[in-house]
């Protein structure tokens, strides 16, 4: 599979899972806080990967896309998202 192929099928299962997951701390909560940093992240990284791939930079499109997979499943492992126990797009806990 060429990169900008390999890029554009990563990118479509992002939008997919960024489409499904969402914030499950209690709202006044002090985890709520750590879950909207979290999302921040995520969607900081999101749009460094679309930037890079615009400039048909896929290397660093796809790195920006494992880092902002990581914050997602790290987040749902520990209880700030619900991914709807999506084992094939999450990484869950059980």
């Amino acid at each position: 599979m060429e990169l900008k192929e390999r890029a554009e099928k990563y990118i479509n299962i992002t939008d997919e899972a960024l489409k499904k997951i969402r914030i499950i701390a209690p709202k006044n909560s002090y985890i709520y806080g750590i879950a909207k940093d979290h999302m921040d992240m995520i969607l900081n990284y999101y749009n460094d990967a679309m930037y890079f791939y615009k400039k048909n930079d896929f290397i660093n499109a796809l790195s920006a896309i494992n880092y902002l997979y990581g914050w997602i499943d790290s987040g749902i492992r520990i209880g700030l998202f619900d991914g709807d126990n999506d084992h094939r797009l999450f990484t869950q806990f059980k």
